[in-house]
């Protein structure tokens, strides 16, 4: 939201909830952004942008609730659109085809662990996101993205860098998920 703030001429806003538990726990992200100044905080119940970063929230969360007709759907997962077929709740993949969504997979934590980041995915679902969402041009974003990295690790050597460095580049890594006509 930072860079979206810093680099475009929209109003940010930022609105967390997180899970007792914190770390590990589930945190849902409400960012918003606009042409017009944002007066107060507040959850957002009608999202154009909706990401999950644990596939197994699919199953134990409505996370498409509210999403808009037309939006966008990011997951990170494992799975090819087979996988789904079996993964995927019926509701979720009938939301997704009712409402036009434009569905998008990648497998994060794959591409975390192939750069050395463990399982720690953010910066890769950051990059995905300025990937699908083209809020800003995908080129600046993950240049901002990586002065943002510099500014943070730097002082943590160039290793941990250049593992940021490279998230951000696999981020853009995602695939669009074609639509089954029977998940309608």
């Amino acid at each position: 939201i930072k860079i979206i703030g810093d680099h475009t001429d929209k109003y940010v806003q930022a609105y967390f909830q997180y899970d007792s538990k914190k770390s590990g726990g589930l945190t849902i992200s409400h960012l918003r952004f606009g042409k017009t100044p944002i007066q107060s905080p507040y959850l957002i119940d009608s999202a154009d942008f909706v990401a999950c970063h644990n596939a197994s929230y699919v199953t134990r969360y409505d996370v498409l609730e509210g999403i808009k007709d037309g939006g966008v759907f990011l997951l990170n997962s494992p799975w090819t659109v087979e996988d789904m077929e079996r993964e995927l709740p019926a509701s979720m993949k009938q939301t997704i085809a009712k409402k036009h969504i434009r569905f998008y997979n990648m497998d994060a934590v794959k591409l975390a662990r192939e750069v050395g980041m463990g399982n720690r995915i953010n910066t890769i679902m950051q990059s995905a996101f300025f990937k699908v969402s083209g809020v800003i041009p995908y080129d600046k974003a993950k240049e901002e993205m990586k002065k943002a990295i510099y500014k943070s690790y730097g002082k943590k050597g160039e290793d941990v860098v250049n593992m940021n460095y490279a998230a951000v580049e696999r981020g853009g890594n995602v695939t669009k998920v074609k639509i089954p006509a029977e998940w309608a």
